[in-house]
């Protein structure tokens, strides 16, 4: 398109204005004279304007949502802790024999620990303003204390055996139960299929030393050669995925039902042990949890493995774990064991002399087993809004003091 000689010279004569302008007054002086000045004016000045503003606004909004998440992680925290506080006081009150025979069909002693417990019960969450609170209980003398199968005889020690059995009955090499003992024990001599740091771990990368004293987390386990994430977590290796007939758990019923209270209360001793007969029809057997922290422990007293604290509880043991005291517990014994304290909980170790015998079953009971327990593990968990704060605690029910402290 061509443009008219007149426009063209027009348009030459307002560019060598403007050039004039800017040479005599600079830009500024240009835009003074011009009659967009004021124009330019506003349009930087409400160009800052909305950008300020902007960023105002971003950071109030970003703010807020910052303070409103850390009140409710705040919240949440004090909360967990309160039902930590809240186990205590019911482990408390279990110890002295307060409320077990309010909350169960069988009866209950202060002198022993067993699923029929106030502790054991599944209690329902608690609702709170904007939130909620679960809490849960769990026997760690139900289980295999690791830290404990160390001593100047290893070999004889009955915990070792135990964790060589629990491991062969889960499909696994006994060889873990040498590279947990070298990780525990207080020296640097491998034992027959075990790993120190000499020879296994100062060769890793990174490398790291073995423990060589007690575990202070059942986590650690992650650490000690042929312990995988799959074997620790229960998700492979063994006799995964080819076991039958696996249960939930062998506690029995424990769920926490409000509307049972008053007919508990007014039931006879004949009521009471007709209503225990009806365990006779739950389902008994390997629990389906793969999981080693389900079946192993790592606090107790360390000095004497005999001493009561380290003792396993046959009121509370798993299936799994039953299966491993003694080279005689059939799948017959161990069903047979649940199911009697399932009817009414053992208070003393000689009434299983039929079931754990022999030579070995006398040691066990008189050495490694117990009807009372005196750690547990407290998990509690406590919702506000959109956080979560989970807290794992293992409290020592006997001298009242924490053995570990988790908060996630």
């Amino acid at each position: 398109m061509l443009f008219p000689r007149k426009n063209i010279q027009s348009l030459k004569a307002n560019y060598k204005k403007r050039k004039e302008m800017i040479s005599l007054h600079g830009i500024r002086g240009y835009f003074i004279n011009s009659r967009g000045y004021i124009l330019v004016l506003v349009l930087i000045v409400t160009t800052l304007i909305v950008s300020v503003s902007s960023e105002f606004i971003i950071m109030t909004q970003t703010n807020i949502a910052y303070m409103k998440k850390w009140t409710q992680r705040t919240r949440a925290v004090f909360l967990a802790k309160s039902g930590i506080e809240l186990a205590m006081n019911i482990l408390y009150a279990d110890d002295v024999g307060a409320g077990g025979d309010f909350l169960s069909s069988r009866q209950v002693s202060s002198s022993i620990d067993s699923y029929a417990d106030l502790w054991a019960l599944d209690l329902p969450e608690i609702p709170v303003e904007d939130g909620q609170l679960k809490i849960e209980i769990i026997d760690e003398n139900s289980k295999i204390n690791l830290s404990v199968i160390y001593t100047e005889l290893s070999d004889v020690n009955p915990y070792y055996k135990m964790l060589q059995r629990f491991f062969l009955n889960m499909g696994f090499p006994a060889d873990h139960a040498d590279a947990i003992l070298d990780w525990v024990d207080i020296d640097d001599s491998r034992s027959p299929y075990g790993a120190e740091a000499p020879d296994y771990y100062s060769t890793l990368k990174p490398s790291y030393a073995a423990k060589n004293q007690a575990m202070d987390s059942i986590d650690e386990l992650l650490m000690v050669k042929g312990i995988t994430p799959e074997i620790y977590y229960g998700l492979g290796g063994g006799y995964y995925g080819r076991e039958t007939n696996l249960v939930d758990n062998n506690k029995g019923d424990v769920k926490f039902d409000p509307k049972k209270l008053d007919k508990i209360k007014g039931l006879s001793k004949e009521e009471r042990d007709k209503s225990s007969k009806s365990q006779d029809t739950v389902k008994i057997g390997r629990e389906k949890s793969r999981a080693l922290a389900d079946y192993f422990t790592v606090y107790g007293s360390r000095q004497n493995y005999l001493d009561e604290i380290n003792k396993i509880n046959i009121n509370t043991a798993s299936f799994r774990v039953l299966s491993a005291l003694t080279e005689n517990m059939t799948d017959d014994k161990v069903t047979e064991l649940i199911r009697r304290r399932l009817y009414r909980p053992f208070t003393t170790v000689d009434e299983v002399k039929d079931i754990i015998s022999g030579d070995e079953g006398t040691k066990i009971r008189n050495n490694n087993l117990s009807v009372k327990s005196f750690i547990f593990r407290i998990i509690s968990t406590a919702t506000m809004g959109n956080s979560k704060v989970k807290i794992i605690a293992v409290y020592n029910r006997q001298n009242r003091s924490f053995l570990y402290w988790s908060e996630e």
